[in-house]
């Protein structure tokens, strides 16, 4: 297979990687809308008894994640990549529209918060086709000295999803009173996720089907020790799950109940993102050059080690300024760790089977931690009063991938030699 050129792989990431901003978006704006959402669609409960029900709405989402994934999963290996992406997009972005057209607690009642969980679900079935298919997408396309580099991509893109969010919350912040915003303000952001969906959609509607995929397509359907990849894909994920939406999602939140302004907690969230999207490519890139099993081994030391001290300083109210440094640094490994975890998925499964295999075991992962994981660390501060107790959950999360990458070191020791692209996983 002859490389394909530099413009074809601009193209090609800037297509796969813009649905995953669309979708990171939404996830999102609705996790630093959080407290504002629980005013207008809880308004009866007491202010934490709200809070936890805006994230278990928000885990709502996650739960439909692995429907999703058997739906595009199965479309992208029968059909092709490129109806998926085209398809996961068209969705993700039209809920969006929606929820930022539904009425309030105040109008229709409980109707309200009972639509807002049916659209997050559908949005979660979005997601479940969505990132994984992008990133096989890309990975298919890319050289096998690249694959790393440009996988990543999909997953910068999946940070600036999170960066344009934390940036419209911010500027609407500043802007608006907080009436304003209870009145009207938040509608905004998830109106603005029908524009960027129609430049994605505009991109994918460009695109053709990955040369990998056509030259398989008359490959047996077939995959050895199926369940032996599908944990360690599992094992691989859990920090990569957990670290994101720790760190990028709820940390928002957390920062709010250690008394900085909305306003404050957002900006210094956006510092730690702008620092993320280099570290991103960084950990894809470094894949590339020391290999898989190396960069996921450390990193997740590396988080478990730092993670507890860290948390007890973003715990005693530090000065803004040991508040952005703290928050930047307890963002960094899960960072690094995302830009390198994409690729491992992909290679550990045949072309073949691979939109099926890597969504769902990815997405179980995403469903049963993801959604739960800002719950959680909340339910811990509720239950404990130590504001240091949600750093119990992202040292497990490492523990469980240090195992997982230490089993992939071993499993690559074993293989005598790289596999051709089309014989990779067999």
């Amino acid at each position: 297979m002859t490389d394909p050129s530099a413009r074809t792989l601009r193209r090609t990431t800037l297509a796969a990687a813009i649905g995953n901003t669309v979708e990171t978006y939404d996830y999102a704006v609705y996790g630093f809308l959080a407290t504002v959402l629980a005013k207008i669609f809880f308004p009866a409960a007491s202010p934490g008894t709200a809070l936890l029900s805006s994230f278990a709405v928000f885990g709502s989402a996650f739960l439909a994640r692995p429907a999703g994934a058997l739906v595009f999963g199965p479309l992208a290996d029968r059909l092709g990549r490129r109806p998926a992406l085209v398809a996961s997009l068209l969705l993700m972005a039209g809920v969006s529209t929606v929820i930022g057209l539904l009425p309030a607690t105040s109008t229709i009642g409980i109707a309200a918060p009972v639509l807002l969980v049916l659209l997050r679900f559908a949005q979660g079935l979005a997601a479940g086709g969505e990132y994984t298919t992008a990133l096989i997408y890309v990975a298919e396309f890319a050289p096998p000295h690249r694959r790393g580099a440009l996988s990543s991509r999909v997953q910068v893109g999946s940070l600036a999803g999170l960066l344009i969010g934390a940036v419209v919350v911010l500027s609407l912040n500043a802007a608006l009173t907080a009436q304003q915003m209870l009145a009207w303000g938040w509608r905004v952001p998830f109106l603005l996720a029908l524009p960027i969906g129609a430049v994605g959609l505009y991109l994918r509607s460009r695109l053709g089907e990955t040369p990998e995929f056509e030259a398989a397509r008359s490959a047996p359907a077939k995959i050895s020790a199926p369940w032996a990849r599908i944990l360690l894909i599992a094992g691989v994920s859990v920090l990569h799950v957990i670290g994101f939406y720790m760190v990028y999602t709820y940390l928002q939140n957390y920062l709010i109940q250690q008394h900085l302004s909305t306003l404050t907690a957002t900006a210094v969230i956006a510092v730690a993102l702008f620092a993320g999207l280099f570290l991103v490519v960084a950990g894809g890139k470094m894949t590339d050059r020391k290999g898989k099993a190396p960069v996921l081994l450390g990193t997740s030391l590396v988080v478990l080690v730092v993670t507890y001290p860290l948390f007890a300083a973003l715990s005693t109210a530090p000065p803004l300024w040991l508040v952005i440094c703290c928050t930047t640094a307890l963002s960094a490994g899960p960072a690094f760790y995302s830009g390198a975890a994409p690729i491992t998925y992909i290679q550990l499964v045949p072309v073949r089977v691979r939109g099926s295999v890597v969504a769902l075991s990815y997405n179980v992962v995403v469903a049963v931690l993801g959604g739960s994981a800002v719950f959680v660390c909340q339910a811990l501060v509720e239950a404990t009063g130590d504001p240091r107790s949600p750093a119990y959950l992202l040292i497990a999360a490492a523990a469980v991938s240090t195992v997982a990458a230490i089993a992939l070191a071993r499993r690559t020791a074993s293989e005598p030699a790289p596999a051709l692209p089309l014989e990779a996983g067999r």
